[in-house]
């Protein structure tokens, strides 16, 4: 009887390997060749899932986007007030830890690749069109609530907010002493304290 291959199993572990792989060495060791060895499987078997190099760094964008979402979605499940929600999406975005710092490493490698390769390229729009989306109708949701006022611009503050998140994953990045955790926490909670008309305490 025929082996029944489970592909969403199969392309779970093949993210994994490349995430692996991509976080530990950069985008640039993304091969099939290694990207195979990673996952224990032979470089034919890597051929059913990728065409070529465009496909495999479109699937290791992917992955590491969805990292993110699905840690967003979480958050979604376990808050109820919008303009937390819009705080835990800021911060997931920035390098307060090993893990988001490996990941937005990665995510700032993809964004000067996408710069020649009009796929990638899209798929960045995509991404920052959900994460701006996300955050709008959030605020929306907050305005309706009565927690903002009404004449807040939601799609205007949101591009605010990716910008702000995006400038402070940069500056932690390549001065991470200057800019430690604990403040770029700060830096958003007090731009989010705008909103709430009383600052709150800093948390992580």
């Amino acid at each position: 009887m025929p082996k029944i291959v489970d592909h969403g199993e199969r392309r779970a572990e093949l993210a994994e390997a490349v995430w692996r792989l991509a976080s530990r060495e950069g985008l640039e060791a993304l091969t099939v060749r290694r990207v195979a060895a990673e996952a224990g499987w032979s470089t034919g078997a890597l051929v059913h899932y990728f065409s070529d190099k465009e496909e495999l760094l479109l699937f290791a964008f992917e992955t590491t986007a969805d990292r993110v979402g699905r840690r967003m979605a979480a958050a979604a499940e376990r808050l109820t007030d919008p303009l937390e929600l819009v705080r835990a999406c800021l911060l997931e975005g920035l390098p307060l830890d090993a893990e988001r710092r490996a990941e937005v490493r990665v995510w700032f490698t993809f964004l000067g690749l996408a710069l020649t390769r009009p796929r990638l390229a899209r798929a960045q729009r995509d991404a920052y069109r959900l994460w701006r989306g996300k955050l709008a109708a959030d605020l929306r949701s907050a305005q309706e609530q009565g927690r903002i006022a009404a004449d807040v611009d939601c799609d205007g503050e949101a591009a605010a907010l990716v910008a702000l998140a995006d400038g402070l994953a940069v500056q932690a990045s390549f001065e991470p002493r200057a800019m430690p955790s604990e403040r770029q926490v700060a830096i958003v909670d007090a731009r989010l304290a705008r909103f709430r008309g009383a600052p709150e305490p800093a948390k992580r």
